[in-house]
């Protein structure tokens, strides 16, 4: 669990009113908390579950990228292999299948995600973000894109380039061939339909290469949007300076889009931030998850035989983080892993659990009633562009499924001495408030409603206040009068939690047809 300190603002000094409506809103960062005491925001790790059953091998190199989309009510998972892209269903997201018999769908491509397109203009309601490894498959030229022929100096290596790829039934595919990005853009770019924008956002490789650059010669994530997926290319300013380097055709994005997710100064030296596994949380307002690979390269580090370290070029290994923004531009992460690496048993690494290795979480989540489920591929294998790391004897990796609970992610909690939080002055819609919190057996949360300037509204004091606890999702808030607030709609109001080993995920205001007197009735009945 990571613990992120709050900022205090006095209350009183707080003069906007947020609109919350009848929208979920979720404690990712001090926005709902104006003044606190004993309060932390903690990062939540979900329970590791068992591989995914699914007749495919996760050997090779780039067998650790994968995504999962719903369409049609089924579930496609598309993976990385060596030879492209190749895709299984599943209804329930734990047993997956082949729908045809070459599950091969996008052969000769890599590096990219499949996503939904709510707004297909093109009738297309797939799509997919993808750098061409095979350009003659595609029938794009592969003076311009794929890969060049390997030389006695240098091996075969991407030319650059990303396309998008559109499908109507997520099985047949093909391609756009106006390129989208004319960058070098590497590993797991991805796009998706922005509903608050009415855009499209993209998510993609960036590495500043050119003299004097910020972040130069680390791996970063960059964001361009765009109005039509299909004006092409995506907007980037140009920057004369940045030139591709031999073999590739196009350059590494440098500063020609905004970047958005970077390695600083309190991570390791070596460190690179390594593919963006960006989400628009769709279960509440404002809410951005990305679960970034921060990559450690130990290039250099001598460990005297001990290990691996030093022993190669570009090795080293991964760590997933979890970064949360409010637009999808500024981001904050939390510093500890969000899903562990497994255990190793001997110093080299050989010997070991199937994730000791690189662990890399896939794009997309599914939703089962109030639990949510992530996918993350974990391998023995260590990062490397050397032999020395491709060809030792690592453990076999896996597809995992890990299950996290509705809203998550982050919480706002307390521990067995008390807290209290105050929220900045809000508006909302509705008759009820709901919690998603968990108190366990000891814990519990009591609700005051104040108005604007800070004094409780009688009814809705801490003295009348009815304590939730339990575990749940959506837990209705009570006073001694019932749990109704439709008086207090529309008018600004803060709410004052006071809470006792408790973690608080979300809040929200909802319509309920029920009257207190009912509401009540129905439990002593």
């Amino acid at each position: 669990m990571t613990t992120s300190p709050l900022k205090t603002t006095p209350a009183r000094n707080c003069t906007t009113t947020i609109d919350v409506g009848s929208r979920r809103q979720l404690f990712i960062d001090d926005r709902f908390i104006a003044e606190q005491h004993g309060i932390s925001l903690c990062m939540n790790q979900p329970d590791t579950l068992e591989p995914v059953n699914l007749a495919a091998s996760f050997l090779g190199v780039r067998g650790r990228y994968a995504c999962v989309v719903e369409h049609h009510k089924q579930f496609f998972l598309y993976y990385d292999m060596l030879n492209g892209i190749e895709v299984a269903v599943s209804a329930d997201g734990q047993n997956w299948t082949h729908p045809v018999a070459d599950p091969l769908v996008l052969p000769g491509v890599g590096s990219g995600a499949v996503f939904v397109d709510p707004k297909p203009s093109d009738g297309c309601p797939l799509k997919a973000t993808f750098q061409v490894d095979d350009a003659k498959r595609w029938g794009l030229d592969p003076e311009v894109t794929g890969r060049s022929a390997p030389t006695a100096a240098m091996p075969a290596a991407a030319l650059g380039g990303l396309y998008l790829f559109r499908s109507e039934n997520g099985l047949d595919w093909g391609v756009v061939p106006e390129m989208a990005v004319p960058f070098n853009c590497d590993t797991q770019n991805q796009a998706f339909y922005h509903s608050r924008l009415g855009k499209y956002a993209a998510y993609l490789r960036g590495f500043p290469e050119p003299e004097g650059m910020r972040h130069r010669n680390k791996r970063i994530v960059v964001r361009t949007e765009m109005s039509d997926l299909l004006d092409m290319p995506w907007p980037f300013t140009p920057n004369p300076a940045n030139k591709p380097k031999p073999p590739h055709r196009h350059p590494h994005i440098a500063d020609e889009m905004e970047t958005v997710l970077t390695a600083d100064e309190n991570d390791p030296p070596t460190t690179d931030l390594y593919n963006p596994c960006m989400h628009l949380y769709p279960y509440a307002e404002d809410v951005f998850f990305a679960f970034p690979s921060m990559y450690r390269s130990f290039d250099h580090v001598p460990s005297y035989g001990r290990d691996l370290r030093g022993t190669g070029c570009n090795t080293g290994l991964h760590e997933v983080h979890l970064c949360v923004s409010r637009d999808g531009h500024t981001f904050n992460r939390f510093r500890s892993p969000y899903v562990s690496n497994g255990l190793i048993h001997d110093r080299k690494g050989f010997r070991g659990e199937p994730d000791c290795g690189l662990v890399t979480m896939c794009i997309g989540m599914i939703r089962d009633g109030d639990r949510l489920y992530q996918y993350y591929h974990g391998t023995g294998r260590i990062h490397g562009g050397s032999s020395v790391a491709k060809d030792s004897d690592f453990p076999v990796g896996a597809l995992f499924r890990v299950r996290q609970r509705l809203d998550g992610f982050v919480s706002a909690e307390a521990n067995y001495a008390g807290g209290e939080l105050l929220t900045p002055p809000l508006t909302f819609a509705g008759n009820r408030l709901c919690l998603n919190a968990d108190c366990g057996g000891l814990g519990e949360i009591w609700v005051e409603i104040q108005d604007a300037a800070g004094a409780p509204i009688p009814g809705h004091t801490m003295d009348d206040a009815v304590s939730i606890d339990r575990n749940g999702t959506s837990q209705e808030v009570w006073w001694k009068t019932g749990p109704d607030v439709a008086l207090l709609a529309g008018r600004p109001v803060r709410l004052r939690l006071r809470m006792r080993s408790a973690k608080l995920y979300a809040f929200q205001f909802v319509f309920d047809s029920r009257s207190s007197a009912q509401a009540q009735q129905e439990f002593t009945h």
